[in-house]
């Protein structure tokens, strides 16, 4: 019968495995920028104006 898996098991097998890393520096796409920006205003746009009472 299989037991389950615990926090403690898991954290020994990333501590023993050797996988490399490997980073790499991304820049977003203008599109990406562009979609971000059109979602941002959106966003800003569903919140009301504050009265001046």
């Amino acid at each position: 019968m299989n037991e389950p898996i615990t926090h403690s098991c898991v954290c020994e097998v990333l501590k023993t495995a050797h996988v490399p890393v490997e980073r790499v520096a991304a820049e977003p796409s203008s599109d990406l920028l562009d979609r971000a920006q059109v979602g941002w205003e959106h966003f800003l746009s569903t919140f009301q104006a504050v009265s001046d009472e």
